[in-house]
């Protein structure tokens, strides 16, 4: 699929939008969350508190006090530390994970701490609910407390299985993620393909009518923008093949028409030149035939141009050998250019290089590039005809040692009636080219040429039938 095409660009369009909710979203919940179990934490760590101060160790024994630790930390689930009033250290549980409390019940029944025990539920360290479930995880958060004669008693290790919880559910976020933007992609292609539909239709539409097929219309579905655009198209492409097909005909049957007084026109000329009885009327009469000679080319001509552009075939798209219609081409113009003092070459392969193009259409290319080359070639020049194959085609080229085409106007050489200024004084009507291009692309080849004031090279490949 083209990177640039409606259907990728707004699935992506889907993808980002949904992928930056969940981002908004899952950063609000991460937080919440967070924020909820670091307060769940603290008060963990404050009720603990609460519940070691209404027993305060009183012992001055450091057993007792060791014992009365462990207790507490057995009792609270944290570790408990006892420092004296100037900050030393008494006695300290160890991590809660290590402590048994089996091993203290018979030893600290008698200090009264085990009433307490009893009396007392802290609360779950997350709060309860669904992500209430207890750990092996320990907080990092401590709570220090001041005892009434200047000891100090500080809690830490709490239960923090909050970060388990955070973990499960940031992996669930990941994945209602991943799979919201792939949802989300999924129905930006459907939605931009529905769109693209029609619009897709209406370019293949505009497509073939590029290509020649004046006929072609795109589909109408609904009557939304794009609907509406289509039927736009299509009233626009009916003016347009009624124009076309209307100048087309008119051209035609022009020069049909002029066809038929031409050859009359052409036979009183010939019957006056036989009857002229001096010089002077002998020169007019061979300018006005030079002149319908020309009329009657441009007749050919404009009714050729017209066919082509109309796409008519102009006989059956059987295969032709390009090399024999080449050597038949060389011999019609073979004459012409010994009179003219030029010098015509051959390049032709010994074997028959067939081509899907109509005879007549080869001869019709052959025929003007052979043309114009020796028209434009002064005597003693050179003209090469070749014909060789080149991967899964055959390459016409014709060659010159003519007058060229100057650089200013090489980009209009194939146009209708164009003519060069450095060849105005040359017999020709400048459809002779436009005629070549014409058969070469509707037979799928294609043309050009390089030129320089040495010489011009046309350059021709046909599809090997």
């Amino acid at each position: 699929m083209h990177t640039r095409s409606l259907r990728l660009r707004l699935a992506l369009t889907y993808a980002a939008m949904a992928l930056l909710t969940a981002l908004i979203l899952g950063g609000i919940l991460l937080a919440v969350l967070g924020n909820y179990y670091s307060n769940a934490e603290d008060d963990y760590l404050r009720a603990s508190a609460e519940l070691v101060a209404a027993d305060p160790p009183s012992l001055t024994t450091t057993q007792a006090l060791a014992v009365w630790t462990q207790a507490a930390a057995m009792t609270t689930d944290t570790r408990v530390r006892v420092y004296g009033p100037a900050g030393t250290l008494l006695a300290d549980s160890g991590s809660p994970d290590d402590l048994d409390a089996r091993d203290l019940f018979g030893e600290f029944e008698g200090h009264g701490y085990g009433r307490h025990a009893d009396d007392h539920r802290l609360p779950d360290p997350l709060g309860g609910g669904l992500f209430g479930s207890s750990g092996d995880a320990r907080s990092d958060r401590s709570l220090t407390l001041t005892l009434s004669d200047g000891a100090s008693v500080n809690l830490s290790e709490a239960p923090a299985s909050g970060r388990e919880a955070l973990t499960s559910a940031a992996l669930a976020w990941l994945l209602a993620a991943a799979l919201a933007v792939g949802l989300a992609a999924l129905a930006g292609y459907l939605v931009a393909a529905r769109i693209a539909r029609p619009v897709v239709a209406l370019t293949r539409a505009s497509d073939r009518m590029a290509e020649g097929d004046l006929g072609a219309r795109a589909p109408v579905a609904g009557g939304d923008e794009v609907g509406r655009l289509a039927q736009s198209f299509n009233g626009m492409a009916s003016r347009v093949e009624t124009t076309v097909t209307s100048l087309r005909r008119f051209v035609a049957d022009a020069a049909h028409e002029i066809g038929t007084p031409l050859t009359a026109l052409q036979a009183d000329l010939e019957l006056a030149e036989r009857k002229a009885t001096s010089d002077d009327e002998r020169r007019l009469v061979d300018q006005a035939l030079a002149q319908t000679d020309r009329l009657a080319r441009l007749s050919d001509n404009l009714l050729q141009l017209s066919r082509l552009e109309a796409n008519e075939p102009a006989g059956a798209p059987q295969p032709a050998d390009l090399t024999a219609v080449a050597r038949e081409a060389a011999d019609g113009i073979a004459s012409r250019a010994e009179q003219a003092g030029i010098d015509l070459r051959l390049a032709i392969a010994d074997v028959p290089l067939p081509v899907a193009v109509e005879r007549t259409r080869l001869q019709t290319v052959l025929g003007n590039l052979l043309d114009n080359a020796v028209k434009f070639t002064a005597e003693g020049g050179r003209v090469t005809l070749g014909v060789h194959p080149e991967a899964g085609t055959v390459v016409v080229t014709v060659a010159d040692t003519g007058v060229g085409i100057p650089a200013d106007e090489q980009s209009g050489v194939f146009g209708r009636f164009h003519r060069a200024r450095n060849v105005s004084a040359y017999p020709g009507n400048g459809l002779g080219l436009a005629i070549v291009k014409a058969v070469v692309e509707r037979s799928g080849g294609t043309v050009s040429f390089t030129s320089s004031e040495t010489g011009t090279a046309f350059r021709v490949t046909f599809p090997r039938a």
